[in-house]
């Protein structure tokens, strides 16, 4: 593995890294920068200029530059206040970036590059860590994905990952081909339009099913509007239909058939009132009959 050394002395001898910062190399490490980001499912770019930012802004990207950008979809942003140039990368969201610097290395070393620790300690993941080919000439770009639960903040130039270079054995046989800026920054937009902006379509699962549980909402609260329509509908024509329907075709309603309940129910028990009123009655002749009896058969006193 290169140390810092021997990574300034190859820059020095064959330019292995462009736009090299002093302060970005490490011991045996050279931490590499923000350059561009491309947002996921819309091949949406930015860069340090900034230029085309506010349709980003209106099209569900924020990018801040020294004012209040006010909330575009209830959904997406809330207003935010920043001092540079910054996306907000939101809870299991995706980006896709390029590498300001441009790498070139010589036939005999290979390099390999990975999220830096105090990144990774922020929730920050980066999904593709891989290794870099001797002979390769180019940018570098990766997918981060935010794991943690409040928005990360990209700001231009700010240090993403670092790359290891080592040396080989012995020099490969071919020079890999070499993609212009423009190439392969047009590559890594088509392949953004694959993705989508969340990590496992929560976003769009998440639409789904709150679209499903309106219309099921809304479906019952119709349902149940119409059968309250029809109950009010039918204790409002009751009436009517007792007058015309049970005067003149004999066809009784709920309502005839509970007082004609309640009729049998009262001549019934007249008539069981009826009938112990006549067995007392009964009884009581009974016994004025006995008491008649009783004073014939009683003896007179001596006179």
């Amino acid at each position: 593995m290169l140390s810092n050394i021997e990574i300034r002395q190859q820059v020095q001898d064959s330019r292995l890294i462009s736009d090299f910062n002093e302060g970005s190399l490490k011991h045996c490490s050279y931490k590499l920068r923000l350059g561009k980001l491309i947002q996921p499912g819309t091949s949406i770019l930015f860069d340090k200029t900034g230029n085309q930012s506010l349709n980003w802004i209106q099209r569900g990207v924020v990018w801040l530059s020294d004012k209040v950008l006010p909330r575009q979809s209830g959904r997406e942003f809330a207003e935010f206040r920043l001092s540079n140039n910054t996306y907000v990368l939101k809870p299991n969201e995706l980006i896709f970036f390029q590498t300001k610097e441009k790498i070139s290395l010589p036939m005999n070393i290979a390099a390999s590059y990975s999220a830096l620790d105090s990144i990774a300690k922020q929730g920050l993941l980066l999904i593709n860590a891989s290794v870099v080919e001797p002979g390769y000439e180019g940018f570098l770009s990766g997918v981060l994905l935010n794991f943690s639960s409040k928005s990360f903040m990209l700001k231009p130039e700010m240090e993403i990952v670092k790359i290891n270079f080592m040396k080989i054995d012995a020099e490969v046989e071919a020079k890999l081909t070499e993609s212009s800026g423009d190439k392969y920054t047009e590559n890594l937009q088509k392949m953004a339009q694959l993705y989508d902006k969340t990590f496992l379509n929560i976003e769009r699962l998440r639409d789904e099913v709150a679209d499903k549980t309106a219309k099921s909402v809304r479906n019952q609260f119709i349902l149940g509007g119409v059968l309250l329509v029809l109950l009010l509908a039918f204790s409002t024509i009751e009436p009517l239909l007792y007058k015309y329907i049970w005067h003149d075709s004999w066809v009784p309603m709920n309502s005839t058939y509970i007082e004609m309940e309640r009729s049998m129910q009262y001549q019934k028990q007249m008539e069981i009132i009826d009938s112990l009123s006549m067995k007392i009655d009964s009884l009581q002749i009974k016994i004025e009959k006995q008491d008649a009896k009783k004073s014939d058969t009683k003896p007179q006193g001596r006179l």
